[in-house]
């Protein structure tokens, strides 16, 4: 029987790489679907290595986030489920890019706020008031 190459990158031998959701300067950011429960969606966010190349103050700044997302559990706060400096994808070539750094978070549909603010214009005061209640119930909680 032919085994047929996987359609997609597979992460870790647990993350099939569905398509990218972005790039910034430090980091890109893939959507992610978990092999054994395929209704599982998270984002992988990989290291660029010329980020934890550039100094010192690259990699604390990781080890930071890592660390705070870590401790935080709330319902608007993004969860991370995983991380670590040993990722794998094995591209459907059969290609294997080794040792990368990276986090697993929780996939959360909706978009960014200023990007609801620009679509949608002025929303009026109780929408501000929905949206600044979320915001400052998040801050209180970080705060203690």
């Amino acid at each position: 029987m032919e085994v047929k190459p996987a359609a997609h990158p597979v992460f870790n031998n647990k993350y099939e790489i569905v398509k990218s959701a972005g790039e910034g300067n430090t980091s890109k950011v893939y959507f992610g679907r978990d092999i054994q429960d395929n209704s599982k969606i998270v984002a992988i966010k990989i290291l660029k290595e010329e980020f934890l190349r550039r100094d010192e103050d690259s990699i604390l700044s990781v080890q930071n986030e890592i660390t705070i997302l870590k401790n935080l559990k709330h319902s608007g706060i993004v969860n991370m489920y995983d991380f670590g400096d040993a990722g794998q994808v094995v591209k459907p070539s059969g290609r294997i890019i080794n040792n990368l750094v990276y986090i697993i978070m929780e996939f959360v549909t909706g978009g960014l706020l200023f990007d609801l603010c620009q679509t949608m214009g002025s929303m009026g005061e109780d929408s501000g008031r929905f949206f600044a209640t979320q915001l400052l119930d998040v801050m209180e909680y970080c705060h203690n």
